[in-house]
């Protein structure tokens, strides 16, 4: 939904550079609002929200003329009081409106009976050319199985943003032509049986592709594999069994460099060929309580191999460690040579932890190890250490960040077993969770410092407080 733009306009930054220098004199010789020139005057228009720049019609001709060319047009049913209201404001609006090009239409409200005057306001805003559609769409329950776009909505050739949010069944037409559309964003959305999505999600210019609780219905198998496709998301919370439990999700994309997943891979034999022009991933994965731990092993193994090209990646833990007796796949572990950052979140990890071993001696030009949730060494070993010690501690790492430290011997021990490992170390971090002194007496950082180092240009720093810098959450 588009919200309103508060923020001051700076005309001269607003227009077209080659009329700036026109423009930028006429702006500073004007003494009253009304002398501006119609480019900035619509720019102001469009940091107003539809219902302040429809009322400025009454102001006098010119205003009325500029009125009729708003930019960008945002309808909500949540800012009035009657429905009513919403309906004549919005059919209003629309008609008042020229045929002039429209940058954006933004449309949030309750679709109940009236399925068919929505989408002719939809239909309006294509016909006006409009470049980025923004529409969130709530759907009575008990309506039939499947809600219909207008047609043009999919041969739209200005469209270049397109947000969907709506809670239902969704069908595309069996043609799509959408040559410019880059961005797609899709929320709630019900996937029919239809090779048409796949058609939506390939888009030839599409670069940039969301998908965040989406369902899949009956669809077995969903390939994505947009020839520009630069950015990838997709999400699902946990208590939502969407778009992967049952179907075999295939992405492959030629030139994505950011590809964050976070959802349950529990369903089908997915499969994820990311290029070497992959530079991000983030991948959090959870599994239902009653999945086998050896299903699960192979899964996250599998989708290691298909990021082995990353250069940063930010993993959950929990998959490491369903591999961690599994010999089979510790031997033909992934060799991780681009990535240069590794960050574990969701839980604390283990150090002792043999497929994470595994990974850092996997990973030789590791420079930034993060651990967003902790880190803990539990052999019950006195002095254990790593053995072999990873490539990585011994050329290239540069970093260790650890949050959530509360202080505890496990906690320490870790801490020892880095600092006097990593032999080219040159920053190590550490944030401490606001319940460390219920474990740690005395000073934290006297005792850090007293431990033995590798690297003799390591700088450690301690930070204190809810708020960690190094991942921007609280703790």
């Amino acid at each position: 939904m588009m919200g309103e733009n508060d923020e001051e306009v700076d005309a001269t930054v607003l227009v077209s550079s080659k009329h700036r220098e026109l423009i930028g004199s006429q702006v500073l010789s004007c003494k009253q609002l009304c002398d501006l020139p119609d480019e900035i005057l619509l720019r102001v228009l469009d940091c107003l929200s539809t219902r302040a720049a429809v009322r400025t019609s009454v102001l006098s001709k010119r205003w009325r003329h500029l009125s009729k060319s708003i930019p960008s047009l945002d309808f909500d049913d949540e800012n009035f009081f009657e429905k009513s209201q919403f309906l004549n404001f919005v059919e209003g609006a629309l008609s008042f409106r020229d045929l002039s090009p429209l940058k954006v239409f933004s449309l949030s409200c309750y679709v109940a009976e009236g399925e068919s005057r929505v989408n002719t306001w939809i239909d309006a805003a294509v016909r006006r050319k409009v470049q980025e559609l923004c529409l969130c769409l709530v759907v009575e329950i008990d309506r039939p199985v499947e809600y219909t776009l207008p047609y043009g909505v999919f041969r739209c050739e200005t469209l270049v943003k397109f947000h969907l949010e709506m809670f239902y069944n969704f069908r595309v037409p069996s043609e799509v032509c959408l040559p410019n559309l880059k961005v797609l964003t899709l929320d709630f959305v019900g996937f029919v049986n239809d090779i048409s999505f796949e058609k939506l999600l390939s888009c030839p210019s599409l670069e940039e592709l969301s998908l965040k609780s989406c369902r899949c219905g009956q669809i077995e198998v969903l390939n994505i594999g947009a020839p520009n496709l630069l950015k990838l998301s997709i999400f699902e919370p946990e208590f939502f069994a969407g778009l992967n439990r049952h179907c075999q999700l295939r992405i492959h994309g030629v030139r994505i460099k950011s590809l964050r997943y976070h959802g349950q891979y529990g369903g089908g034999d997915h499969t994820i060929s990311c290029p070497s022009s992959l530079v991000e991933a983030v991948i959090v994965v959870f599994y239902p309580a009653e999945e086998n731990p050896d299903r699960c092993a192979d899964r996250v193994f599998k989708l290691l191999k298909g990021f082995s090209n990353v250069e940063r990646l930010t993993l959950f833990y929990e998959g490491l460690w369903d591999m961690n007796e599994r010999e089979d796949l510790l031997d033909s572990f992934p060799v991780f040579r681009s990535l240069t950052r590794l960050k574990f979140d969701i839980s604390p990890v283990y150090l002792d932890c043999r497929a994470l071993q595994v990974m850092l001696s996997q990973s030789p030009c590791l420079r930034s190890l993060v651990f967003a949730r902790g880190l803990i060494e539990d052999s019950e070993m006195d002095g254990w250490t790593l053995d072999p010690v990873p490539e990585c501690f011994l050329s290239s790492l540069k970093e260790v960040r650890i949050c959530n430290f509360k202080a505890e011997d496990f906690e320490l021990s870790a801490v020892r077993v880095l600092l006097g490992t990593a032999e080219v170390l040159e920053k190590f971090f550490i944030h401490c969770s606001r319940h460390y002194r219920e474990n740690f007496q005395g000073s934290l950082m006297k005792h850090v410092m007293k431990l033995p180092r590798a690297s003799d240009r390591c700088a450690i720093s301690l930070e204190f407080g809810e708020k960690c810098s190094g991942c921007s959450r609280k703790i």
